[in-house]
């Protein structure tokens, strides 16, 4: 029994020294986890300097590398740009970019858009090998592309575009002409002056083409006022429309007249409408391009015909060249008559101004009259020079100039001050290159070109230069067949020039100082 309790009091003597090493890691644990939550402002400012670094940059530190780049580039620009001038200020700062990092390039230094790397392994001689063509003579050109780029600046020069040094200065304007330019609004630009002496211009694809169904006397054509557009009209009574492009000139629509050959087709102002006369018959036609229908109007009493007659530039007015000296003016909305006004002799020509406030008409005697809009009264009559009897009249889009056509083959080109002011005015210019009646006259939209035609003789045409007076030396040259020009028109911005014919045959022809249409 001693030994059992030796061993009881053992093991307590035991468990007892075991519970106080136990209380005692206890307490210093305890006092261990106090030590550590206390607060030690000197550990904190350390672990915050390692992890944000100094005080003062921590914003940059939490923009980034990348960031912080860009705002100190973009402070520099600005102080760049407050010292510099603003026309030099892409170039210097890209130049100071440069010398910072030399793995950018400078932006204003434009790279191909396109490289193919296989053609610097073609020579001249192995690609007209490749198609079994012969090397007439043997060049400087060693690679095949230095010999095509040669080849297209020989034949076409070198366009603008392809200028890798061009300087583009870049504002507001700008901006609003790059909109403009993905939209279908008209740019308007600057040009230069149209030289004299000879005039860059290309026969393209005829307007009538496709078609040639308007008759042997092709006697109307027009270009649309607001639209890529053109209207041919001639003696089978046939008015087609065509899209007007150079190249296709696809027809859009095509209208019969039954027995009615048309004299005259014209655009109404806003060019919605067609107005469609003859020389045979007291009615006349219309037709809307909207809806697509046509209309027969009879014509007012004592209006027997519509072989000729003009639309005011405004739209309002038709003038129609009557009998017996009559001239009727009719509104173009209702095709009622306003006013008839009476020469002394029989009218052959007669044109608006500009404003649409005056008509201009002669005939068969010598004398220009001049017609107020608002009072129906004659404001002047003023004689044209050497002039026995008239065929043909113009005015210039700009109102200076006045053009008189006379049977015997005269052109006058007077200042339209004169003619308004003077009884006998003095033409600035008269033009004897043609020898037969002078039936049309037409400046173009710029007043820089006057067209001269005779339908009584072949290839009767000419292209007179307005600034210098001087007639166009190259057009038409001894291979052009004109034909016998019946009627002129320029587009609206000077860019084609159409002239029909008695043959059937609507040309068109491309003038290259001028836009695209």
């Amino acid at each position: 029994m001693n030994a059992n309790e030796n061993k009881r009091s053992r093991k307590n003597s035991n468990n007892s020294s075991m519970l106080k090493e136990r209380q005692q890691q206890g307490s210093n644990s305890l006092t261990k986890k106090k030590y550590k939550t206390m607060y030690d402002s000197e550990e904190e400012a350390r672990l915050e300097r390692a992890v944000f670094g100094d005080a003062n940059d921590v914003i940059e530190n939490l923009l980034g590398e990348d960031d912080t780049e860009n705002t100190v580039k973009d402070e520099h620009k600005l102080e760049t740009k407050s010292l510099q001038d603003s026309d030099s200020e892409n170039s210097k700062i890209s130049d100071s970019d440069n010398d910072d990092d030399n793995d950018y390039e400078s932006p204003n230094k434009k790279r191909k858009a396109w490289v193919d790397e296989d053609d610097n392994q073609y020579s001249v001689e192995d690609a007209f090998q490749a198609q079994n063509r012969k090397l007439k003579e043997a060049g400087q050109e060693k690679k095949y592309t230095q010999h095509l780029n040669k080849k297209f600046e020989q034949i076409y020069g070198k366009p603008k575009w392809a200028s890798l040094d061009k300087k583009t200065e870049v504002d507001s304007d700008d901006s609003d002409s790059e909109i403009l330019r993905h939209s279908n609004h008209t740019i308007v630009t600057k040009s230069k002056k149209l030289r004299k002496g000879t005039i860059e211009l290309k026969a393209v694809t005829d307007i009538n083409r496709k078609t040639h169904t308007e008759g042997p006397y092709i006697s109307s054509i027009q270009f649309h006022p607001t639209s890529t557009v053109s209207l041919v009209a001639g003696s089978s009574g046939v008015l087609s429309l065509f899209e007007i492009d150079g190249k296709e000139n696809n027809k859009l629509h095509s209208l019969k007249f039954q027995k009615f050959p048309i004299n005259t087709a014209r655009f109404l102002k806003d060019g919605s409408q067609i107005i469609v006369g003859s020389m045979s018959f007291a009615h006349c036609f219309t037709y809307d391009l909207i809806s697509g229908s046509t209309r027969k109007v009879p014509l007012p009493h004592g209006i027997t015909n519509m072989k000729k007659f003009e639309v005011s530039p405004d739209g309002k007015y038709i003038a129609i060249c009557g009998r017996l000296g009559d001239i009727q003016l009719l509104s173009s909305v209702t095709k009622e008559i306003i006013h008839t006004f009476k020469m002394n002799k029989k009218c052959n020509a007669l044109a608006f101004t500009p404003d649409s406030q005056k008509l201009i008409t002669n005939g068969e005697c010598s004398e220009m009259y001049v017609w107020d809009m608002r009072s129906n009264m004659c404001l002047h009559r003023a004689i044209d020079d050497g002039c026995l009897s008239a065929a043909s009249i113009a005015t210039s889009s700009s109102g200076q100039f006045i053009a008189t056509g006379s049977k015997q083959g005269v052109v006058n080109i007077y200042d339209t001050n004169t003619v308004l002011a003077k009884e006998n005015p003095q033409p600035l210019k008269m033009i004897t290159n043609l020898v037969t009646s002078i039936t049309s006259l037409k400046f173009n939209p710029t007043s820089e070109i006057l067209a001269i035609a005779s339908s009584k003789k072949k290839n009767a045409f000419k292209l007179v230069h307005i600034p210098s007076f001087t007639v166009f030396a190259n057009f038409p040259t001894f291979q052009t067949k004109i034909w016998n020009p019946l009627a002129i028109d320029f587009s609206p911005n000077s860019g084609f020039l159409g002239v029909s014919n008695n043959q059937g045959h609507a040309y068109l022809y491309r003038l290259k100082h001028y836009g695209n249409y």
